[in-house]
């Protein structure tokens, strides 16, 4: 196949030492690159996924990302999987993250919940019962 996966979405931060440390306290994620320039570029990741995410520095100020209606046309959140959608929700709630809404069920099945991280970028986690794209997961009609 030509096309294998989605490898990194990247985040614009104004602060980004702050934004990798949130990022890996909170949600586990682990320095998997970093360039060493001032301000960095720094890919973090899980290390058992392969999926990164880059936080790279602001470069053009816009409007604050809390400011942007949820659902106006672009990138609206970054869902992160989790396996006890449970835990993951308590342990978040404990580090006092804000939650946008409390927990619903997602499109695709399972929980989800979203909140922000610092910088006001929306965040997701969710737990699914199922892969819907594995043949055990959902039909495209679902």
């Amino acid at each position: 196949m030509l096309f294998l996966r989605v490898d990194h979405p990247a985040i614009s931060c104004r602060d980004v030492e702050k934004q990798v440390e949130w990022y890996c306290k909170n949600l586990g994620l682990k320095v998997v690159f970093h360039n060493q320039q001032n301000p960095p570029s720094v890919l973090v990741g899980y290390e058992s996924e392969g999926t990164t995410i880059e936080l790279m520095p602001v470069r053009h100020e816009g409007p604050h990302p809390a400011e942007a209606p949820r659902f106006q046309p672009g990138l609206r959140h970054l869902a992160i999987q989790v396996s006890n959608f449970g835990e993951a929700y308590d342990r978040l709630k404990n580090l006092g993250v804000h939650f946008l809404f409390e927990p619903i069920p997602s499109v695709g099945g399972g929980m989800i919940v979203s909140f922000r991280d610092p910088e006001g970028n929306e965040l997701q986690i969710v737990e699914r019962q199922a892969n819907p794209l594995r043949p055990e997961g959902l039909s495209p009609l679902q």
